[in-house]
């Protein structure tokens, strides 16, 4: 005859099978939450970096306003470098500087990525004569 315990199963802890679906599951949410971190911060790396490119441009601005007007039309056709040259540099502003009318002169400014040599802004304004 049969005991009462032998009859029955006792069960305490899990099996190797439902440890193994639990680590799969939790393994495939932490490489999930890892590629989105990963990506995050690489958009957050290339924001800064376009940051500093419209710094650079907002005070090229500057300069050029700081300009006399009659002198303005000599930055025509200028390209210009955040750095000493073009291979150190990673961005570039080339100037376009017109008489749109009497005493009125268009600049427009457009800021290039050196390194992926993408176009990343385009800059227009208009300077009259004081």
């Amino acid at each position: 005859m049969r005991s009462a315990r032998q009859g029955s199963r006792f069960r305490g802890g899990f099996s190797v099978l439902e440890v193994t679906i639990a680590l799969l599951i939790v393994s495939t949410v932490l490489v999930s939450l890892t590629g989105a971190f990963l990506t995050s911060a690489q958009a957050v790396h290339e924001a800064k970096g376009t940051s500093r490119g419209t710094i650079y441009l907002q005070s090229v601005m500057e300069d050029l306003s700081a300009q006399p007007y009659d002198a303005l039309l000599a930055f025509n056709g200028n390209r210009l470098f955040d750095k000493g040259t073009q291979q150190a540099s990673s961005w570039s502003i080339d100037l376009a500087v017109f008489q749109t009318g009497v005493d009125l002169v268009q600049v427009d400014a457009t800021l290039t990525d050196l390194r992926t040599a993408s176009v990343i802004t385009r800059l227009c304004t208009l300077r009259s004569r004081r």
